[in-house]
């Protein structure tokens, strides 16, 4: 278990409370050890399949480089609800290696899950489903498994976005205005320009950069970026993602 699955148990014992049970493989054992102890109703046990033992939902929260030996050894139950986390194993592969169970479906969350806040996406999205893991924040129903990889492949920004934030951040300091006044400026700034553009319908939200008072500040900065292509780089970041989540086919 790494952080994402660190962040969704935090998220489920907030949301759902004592009506919920979890029980955590031993695999990573100081970070399962540590929630454990930090909640009482999480308890680690002796192995993968302990845990399958005990669960009528089963969360597959493991790196992909590993995913296949360690799910080819486990035996499912037809009626347990399997969430996989694994970002390179589509339902046709899962499936191979799960058999039949009662639900089956991909999940792409993120470390705020652990605070309820932010997008998570998933598909199939069942009533069942939305009940579990609604709570933890903004749920994003994938039309099919092509949607949930760009809506994954979106979520790889997070640190550019962050390197970013950082940029901006650092060259305020090195300007002479204190750390803490410039993050905090920094950061109104940034959630004000969001909760603007969340107003926005999405075709003005593709276009809203483009308003910019002629020979302002704005358009100087768009236009040294842009010398750079440093604007379609992310999209140039985002084509690579989605081609190592979702290989060509030969």
């Amino acid at each position: 278990m790494g952080t994402i699955g660190e962040a969704l148990v935090r998220g489920l014992v907030s949301a759902h409370g004592p009506q919920l049970e979890v029980v955590l493989s031993p695999r990573n054992a100081e970070r399962a050890r540590e929630l454990a102890d930090r909640f009482d109703d999480v308890e680690v046990l002796s192995s993968n399949q302990a845990v399958l033992d005990r669960s009528d939902w089963v969360v597959l929260a493991v790196i992909p480089r590993l995913a296949q030996q360690i799910i080819s050894e486990l035996r499912f139950r037809p009626e347990q609800r399997v969430v996989s986390l694994v970002a390179d194993f589509d339902l046709t592969r899962l499936r191979a290696l799960v058999g039949p169970t009662a639900l089956l479906a991909r999940m792409v969350p993120l470390p705020f899950v652990a605070e309820r806040i932010g997008p998570l996406t998933a598909y199939p999205v069942t009533a069942e489903v939305e009940a579990v893991f609604g709570p933890l924040g903004d749920l994003v129903a994938a039309r099919d498994e092509a949607a949930l990889d760009l809506l994954m492949t979106i979520t790889s920004l997070m640190s550019p976005y962050y390197a970013v934030i950082g940029q901006v951040v650092a060259w305020g300091v090195r300007q002479g205005l204190p750390a803490d006044l410039t993050a905090r400026f920094t950061l109104s700034l940034f959630q004000a320009w969001l909760a603007q553009g969340r107003r926005l319908e999405p075709a003005a939200l593709v276009e809203h950069w483009r308003e910019m008072t002629p020979g302002g500040l704005n358009q100087l900065a768009m236009e040294v970026l842009e010398q750079g292509d440093a604007i379609g780089r992310w999209s140039q970041a985002m084509d690579q993602i989605l081609a190592r989540i979702r290989p060509p086919a030969d």
